[in-house]
């Protein structure tokens, strides 16, 4: 029984160190986001994010957070803005394209309409694996897309585990509106993080194809 209770003290323990991780990782978001004006501060601040994160999955739970995250800010700046202006230009197209099509009711039309969706599913993978390939991995930039998308389709389980750990989530904000000002992008990109490493691990694993073999894990910046 006491060796029960200690193991359950031990879950409610980390669970706490957890969120208290979560909840301070979210305020630097939060204010790096502003530092960099809003709109050239959230892809920047986002890496830098999904670079702790992953540290702490890797089990450097000890990583000076602070500092990381802002040598990322700075070091990241410029690529991770380039990167969310192509994701920004690729939605407007897609969105555009949508709403034209949608206004011609002909097959061809509607034909090009479910082609333009199912290239709105691959954006979507696309964005979902982004980040944790951006901060797992050391590729050119267009590869980051190119990983992404390929890492996605490949390791479709997880990726179905990681749209259902993105529900729930969102779900927990709908139930629970307080967390949403304390945990409303860290425990989001927790998810997509959690499982976007264990598709990384399992890569490393198989190793089936030559696609995975350019592929290096990104060193974490030192102090």
């Amino acid at each position: 029984m006491s060796m029960q209770l200690n193991g359950l003290l031990n879950v409610f323990y980390n669970a706490g160190v957890w969120i208290i991780r979560l909840i301070y990782l979210n305020l630097l978001w939060i204010g790096f986001t502003i530092l960099g004006l809003v709109v050239f501060g959230i892809m920047p601040a986002t890496v830098s994010l999904f670079a702790v994160l992953r540290q702490w999955i890797q089990g450097k739970e000890f990583v000076a957070v602070f500092p990381t995250f802002r040598q990322y800010f700075r070091k990241e700046f410029l690529k991770a803005n380039l990167c969310g202006l192509i994701f920004l230009v690729a939605a407007i197209i897609l969105r555009m394209d949508i709403i034209l099509l949608k206004a011609f009711p002909s097959f061809p039309f509607q034909l090009l309409l479910g082609i333009t969706l199912s290239l709105g599913v691959l954006y979507a993978i696309i964005l979902l694996y982004f980040f944790p390939v951006y901060v797992h991995f050391e590729v050119p930039l267009w590869h980051y897309f190119k990983y992404a998308l390929i890492i996605g389709l490949t390791q479709l389980p997880i990726t179905i585990m990681m749209i259902l750990g993105s529900v729930v989530v969102f779900c927990m904000y709908w139930f629970f509106s307080g967390l949403i000002p304390l945990l409303c992008v860290s425990l989001f990109c927790l998810n997509l993080m959690w499982f976007g490493y264990r598709a990384f691990k399992n890569i490393e694993y198989q190793q089936q194809s030559e696609e995975y073999k350019p592929l290096r894990s990104k060193k974490a910046i030192s102090r």
